[in-house]
């Protein structure tokens, strides 16, 4: 393994990275999906009732531990006779790559009541009760004071070959820090949600200009996140900090709707080749304890069929909301300050990499945004043996008070923009940097002054119903944003996001599509997925370290097979039957696009599962 070295004169530094399939290790998922379904009938009422239930086990590979470690001149285990600082990154062998394992179970529970009435009224009730939880077994980092430790003590060489030999026991009961307790599962998330509706609904309202549609009612939902306690020791069982309790919380939320389509003009006024106008009327109203999270957001749309199987549509919408709330925090002592972790970051005015603090503190002067949503389009469709569908939307969006939530490396991007958000230190004497590196970022969500962005959306979906005994398939959609405009204040010149971005519109791609083809019938089906994704521009600030001007395109391709198995089952009622589906995801196994700045610090920009070609098999029970 090479090492580089770095010229200097007190002190010179060397570091030692692993080879870059150490870093991305490949792991596996296993999924068991069990669904179940109930049906009653009766002359007056439907209840239907619908069970699922999930299991993931998700392995990440290795963890990667970075550390910057002193070797004193007079350390034995020093060949170069003056102080060396050694930059490396090492794993833990031992612990195996399926070592970090997360446990993921979900169940949900669906019912549901339909009662009909005279006159084609109805009244559904719907209620749905889901539960998630989440354990997890791992490593939460490497004390660096100890590991400095096991160097000065001749017990750990940071010079050798991280991929010949791993690191000594004492590694592992000393320096390694463990989430709870080693070999033990932790809970990290106990989430459940209750949602219940009704709805009062007639498909055949009669009104002057013809039979129109109306839904009205009300929902309801209550989410919780149990608390829970973030313990991280080490081996011999003492704390490596002290513990932080998380809090839930519970937030509930009631709203009513109410929804009319009905024709515009009757179908005699019309001349031959418009067959049909219709509007459509929605208004919801969420309720809150507080004004500024109540709002009320009306919707309106037009459509008119016309001959030959097109239809023209359009809409225009308004929305009035909060950010989605945080559901869980740490509870500190007095004086602590916010939340904070340690993340990676790449400073653009110093154009390097570290660690930083990320603070995250609430604002209480967010103001609720506002956004008004224009949309146009049409629709052409024929055919029955040979139906095809093609749809074409433009929408144009505007925004106030937008909120976006800041996070370290976006603030590192437009510091001069939210300069008492970033703490710097002093400029070092004889640092040929413009400025001191950063301490910390205050991270959260803020108010810009306004957006402006358009885009098209065409889909396109073809079906041959008696293809070979079963249904061939295709489709394909693509979205294009035409432009991206954001201005984060009122003083400040509007940034293309698309063209020219600053960083603040992170992931923003000018194109994106999906595509594929299947084919199946009672017993078999097979078929292929597509995913493209575009190239994407950087903020200048990236550039240099990117060695591009952008992020380069991605494809991957996914691939299912799946066979019903009822023959399998000891009952021979059409009330039962059992389904199982393969599938492997990124099936060539693409790997994702180079970029220097990705969060998570593996160098790539990641489109999905970064764990690259992933399988996954499905069972489908009913009865």
């Amino acid at each position: 393994m090479g090492t580089l070295l770095q010229a200097a004169t007190q002190p010179f530094e060397v570091a030692a990275q692993p080879a870059p399939d150490a870093l991305l290790a490949f792991a596996h998922q296993a999924q068991i999906e069990v669904l179940f379904s109930f049906d009653a009938l009766s002359k007056v009422q439907s209840t239907p009732v619908n069970g699922t239930y999930v299991h993931n086990i998700v392995n990440r590979g290795f963890d990667v531990f970075a550390a910057d470690l002193s070797l004193p001149a007079a350390n034995p285990r020093n060949p170069f006779h003056q102080d060396a600082k050694v930059s490396l990154n090492e794993i833990a062998p031992l612990l195996g790559e399926g070592y970090s394992e997360a446990q993921l179970e979900f169940s949900s529970v669906v019912g549901g009541l339909l009662l009909k009435l005279p006159r084609d009224w109805q009244v559904s009730l719907d209620t749905q009760y889901a539960h998630s939880l989440v354990k997890f077994r791992g490593t939460a980092g490497a004390d660096p004071v100890r590991w400095q430790q096991l160097v000065d003590q001749g017990i750990y060489n940071p010079l050798r070959d991280t991929q010949v030999s791993g690191p000594p026991q004492e590694f592992y009961d000393r320096v390694l820090i463990y989430r709870g307790a080693p070999d033990r599962f932790v809970k990290l998330g106990n989430y459940d949600t209750l949602d219940g509706a009704i709805r009062v609904t007639n498909q055949s309202l009669p009104l002057p200009t013809g039979h129109g549609v109306l839904n009205v009612g009300g929902d309801y939902r209550r989410t919780h996140l149990a608390s829970f306690f973030d313990v991280r020791r080490f081996a011999d069982g003492s704390l490596a900090s002290d513990p932080i309790e998380w809090t839930g919380r519970t937030l509930e939320r009631i709203s009513v709707f109410g929804e009319l389509q009905a024709p515009l003009l009757k179908q005699r006024w019309l001349p031959n080749w418009i067959h049909g106008v219709e509007g459509d009327l929605a208004v919801r109203y969420i309720a809150a304890d507080t004004s500024r999270e109540s709002n009320l957001a009306p919707t309106y749309g037009l459509k008119v069929d016309l001959a030959g199987g097109v239809v023209l549509r359009g809409s225009f919408s308004t929305s009035n909301r909060q950010p989605t709330p945080q559901m869980s925090r740490p509870l500190l002592p007095a004086g602590t300050g916010p939340g904070a972790n340690l993340v990676t970051v790449l400073d653009p005015r110093r154009n390097e990499r570290y660690e930083i603090r990320a603070e995250d503190a609430p604002n209480p002067n967010l103001r609720p945004e506002e956004s008004v949503t224009q949309t146009a389009g049409l629709i052409f469709q024929r055919g029955k043996i040979h139906h095809l569908r093609a749809a074409l939307d433009f929408v144009d969006t505007r925004k106030v008070s937008e909120v976006i939530v800041l996070d370290a490396q976006a603030l590192l991007n437009v510091e001069a923009l939210f300069p008492g958000r970033v703490s710097r230190a002093p400029l070092v004497p004889g640092d040929p940097k413009p400025v001191g590196r950063s301490i910390s970022a205050v991270t959260g969500a803020v108010n810009l002054a306004s957006r402006h962005s358009q885009n098209w959306n065409a889909s396109l979906d073809y079906a041959w119903t008696k293809c070979l005994g079963g249904m061939l398939e295709a489709y394909g959609r693509l979205v294009y944003f035409q432009r991206f405009d954001r201005q984060a204040f009122p003083n400040t010149p509007t940034v293309d996001e698309l063209g020219q971005p600053d960083g603040l519109a992170a992931g923003l791609l000018r194109y994106r599509a999906n595509f594929g083809a299947s084919w199946s019938n009672r017993r078999v089906g097979f078929g292929l997925d597509g995913h493209y994704f575009h190239s994407r521009i950087l903020p200048v600030a990236e550039r240099a370290l990117q060695g591009d001007k952008q992020i380069k395109p991605h494809w991957q391709f996914d691939a299912f097979l799946q066979r019903d198995l009822t023959k399998l089952l000891p009952w021979k009622e059409s009330r039962y039957a059992l389904r199982a589906q393969l599938r492997v995801n990124n099936i060539l196994g693409t790997e994702f696009p180079k970029y220097i700045n990705d969060a998570s610090g593996a160098g790539v920009q990641s489109y999905g599962d970064w764990r690259g070609r992933t399988y996954s098999l499905t069972l489908t029970a009913v009865f």
